[in-house]
């Protein structure tokens, strides 16, 4: 399970602290030491050796980090402390206990306890810029315990903007259990015979608003992105559809009409550039306009790399179709959307 971008059951919980995923902050690297670095201090000086980060994490947890060589300590709100080993830096840095699991995936801290769902955590350094609309109000309704489920923590999730409501059901498990959209002032509640659910199978979670348009996430990544939808909330329509690598999107704007975005596209073509050669090439660039302003990758390294990973199963490696990661503007018309690669570094895999 790719989870890699699971931006947490209430990713759009944006309050004082605001932590947007790709904002910034925060890498763990793990080698003969474990630094923590803050971007807004990183070419001031480095933290000191044992210190310990305060984190704010989406659905509203508090923590306390402390890293060491071996090991990190989170201290929770309530003042307990769990001491999580190190196990591996492949290809995340992981710490876990068995139960409790933070995770340094890219620029942003993984929580997880149990079986609930992750949620992304960020240092408490002030207000993060996201190129999403922020929320009028939030309402975040805790419902019953889930007995089969003791570490879930079942809500309501209410965003309120100008005109409209987005409301997401969480139980704790992968995937909200249910995505509506509800006038401004409707309440928030679990069921309410007003709702227009969003009925799309890549809808997991709620990802977004820009202007009366909802972005939603798939309940997990796959093939290195993150897969999202686009909805109108005035008629329920799905506009688009797609696929982001990295933490977040670069920039949504509306242009003369248009909807732009610029992220990095995670692409999976249906043909194998490692066995088929300069006929799949010649296809993905068609489909995707890679060539002249972004380069189409060589993607031997990626092939070779699991190949020799799984040699049992090299030959069905090298008929996995490949997948392009490339910087992108997307733009939406109103009716359909265009894709133009931007200048940038472009890369290459074999799918999950």
């Amino acid at each position: 399970m790719m989870n890699l971008y699971r931006y947490g059951t209430v990713s759009n919980r944006r309050t004082a602290v605001r932590p947007a995923l790709r904002a910034a902050a925060l890498a763990v690297a793990v080698a003969a030491t474990v630094i923590l670095a803050m971007p807004a201090m990183a070419q001031e000086q480095e933290p000191e050796e044992n210190q310990a980060f305060p984190l704010t994490c989406e659905d509203g947890t508090k923590l306390t980090a402390l890293f060491t060589d071996d090991d990190v300590t989170v201290t929770l709100a309530d003042g307990a402390a769990v001491k999580l080993p190190f196990k591996t830096d492949d290809p995340f840095a992981l710490f876990t206990d068995g139960k409790h699991q933070l995770v340094e995936k890219g620029d942003v801290l993984e929580w997880t306890v149990g079986k609930k769902a992750p949620t992304i955590c960020s240092p408490e350094d002030g207000d993060v810029e996201t190129p999403f609309d922020e929320p009028v109000a939030i309402d975040n309704v805790d419902l019953p315990p889930n007995k089969g489920n003791p570490d879930a923590r079942p809500s309501v999730n209410c965003y309120r903007y100008k005109g409209f409501m987005v409301k997401e059901v969480d139980l704790g498990e992968v995937g909200a259990e249910k995505l509506a959209v509800l006038p401004e002032d409707a309440k928030c509640v679990r069921d309410d015979p007003a709702e227009k659910k969003v009925e799309s199978p890549i809808a997991g979670y709620f990802l977004g608003v820009k202007g009366a348009l909802a972005f939603f996430q798939a309940p997990d990544g796959s093939n290195g992105g993150l897969p999202f939808v686009v909805i109108d909330t005035k008629t329920m329509a799905t506009l688009f559809d797609d696929s982001f690598e990295g933490a977040d999107f670069e920039k949504i704007e509306t242009d003369g009409g248009n909807l732009v975005i610029d992220y990095v596209r995670a692409f999976s073509a249906d043909c194998s550039l490692y066995l088929d050669g300069q006929a799949c090439a010649d296809k993905i660039r068609k489909e995707t306009g890679l060539g002249d302003i972004a380069k189409l990758p060589d993607c031997g390294a990626s092939y070779d790399a699991e190949k020799k990973r799984t040699p049992d199963y090299a030959k069905e490696i090298e008929q996995l179709p490949s997948v392009i990661s490339y910087p992108v503007t997307l733009t939406f018309d109103g009716t359909s959307a265009t894709y133009a690669p931007r200048a940038g570094e472009t890369s290459c895999r074999v799918p999950d």
